[in-house]
């Protein structure tokens, strides 16, 4: 059976007491200055992350906020570029307008210069006819400058009748 002797329950309290002081003084002492030291080590990487975590934030904002000014930047030269292009699309096209309306005046001007170089041709044909005519029916000829001239004034005169 077990025997309680107050002698080895009084020694094994000593020994126990030793035991503990002596962890405390050469073993708790390290773990806990082991213990500390991880503790400090790891409240300064959270610190630092923190640190790091607000610099991204603020880095991050910096860069949404230049991002947000180039796109209106973008923005600005696209329309700055579209309203060159809309001023150079009317000035292209004012100006082939003029030169439409410049080519119609000239060929009017060719067609009416044409036509006056057309009536004066034949006005001068049908002188020459008259004039062979009235020969025909005269029985003589007539050559001269001076019937031609009369017979192209008649015709002018007839021209402006008609």
């Amino acid at each position: 059976m077990l025997d309680f002797q107050p002698w080895t329950i009084f020694f094994t309290i000593v020994n126990l007491l030793i035991l503990y002081f002596f962890f405390r003084k050469f073993l708790f002492g390290r773990i806990n200055a082991v213990l500390e030291q991880r503790e400090q080590l790891i409240r300064s990487q959270v610190e630092e992350a923190e640190k790091n975590n607000a610099e991204a934030q603020k880095t991050k904002q910096e860069y949404e906020t230049k991002l947000a000014g180039a796109r209106q930047e973008a923005a600005d030269l696209v329309a700055d570029a579209k309203r060159r292009a809309d001023v150079a699309y009317a000035d292209r096209m004012a100006q082939a307008e003029a030169d439409a309306k410049q080519t119609a005046a000239e060929a009017e001007a060719r067609i009416a210069a044409e036509r006056s170089e057309m009536l004066r041709t034949a006005r001068g044909e049908v002188a020459h006819l008259a004039v062979m005519a009235a020969t025909e029916v005269a029985g003589k000829r007539l050559d001269t400058d001076s019937d031609r001239a009369l017979a192209e004034e008649f015709l002018a005169k007839v021209g402006e009748q008609a």
